[in-house]
């Protein structure tokens, strides 16, 4: 009986977490009109709802969360609008350098030629 028990609770907590990723993806939408609407304020407190939401669920933040969402005053990173993206090189690799417009805090991902030759 107890693995029964066992194997539903896994299941549900499977549902809750994936009720939080959804509801995180429409948060962020909202977010992203939001910012461009022209209200900074309502997005980061849409960002802020779907990052608690992650977190109560004990969720994994999604990649657009962690790569599109300051991590310094919670503001989504929209190109031209709440941040600036530059792209550096050298030979063997690239460094995405993206930059808030609100705070300043700079973001740098690194990405290897090869893949990035494989997008084109």
């Amino acid at each position: 009986m107890l693995g029964i028990e066992l194997l539903v609770r896994r299941r549900s907590v499977a549902v809750v977490k994936d009720l939080a990723r959804q509801r995180s993806l429409v948060l962020y939408t909202q977010a992203i009109q939001s910012i461009e609407e022209g209200r900074i304020d309502r997005a980061r407190a849409y960002i802020e709802l779907g990052l608690r939401i992650l977190q109560k669920s004990r969720a994994r933040k999604p990649i657009y969360y962690r790569r599109w969402v300051c991590r310094k005053c919670r503001t989504p990173l929209v190109p031209g609008a709440t941040s600036r993206v530059r792209v550096r090189g050298t030979r063997s690799y690239l460094v995405v350098v993206k930059k808030c417009l609100i705070c300043g805090w700079i973001n740098r991902t690194a990405a290897s030629r090869k893949r990035v030759s494989n997008l084109r």
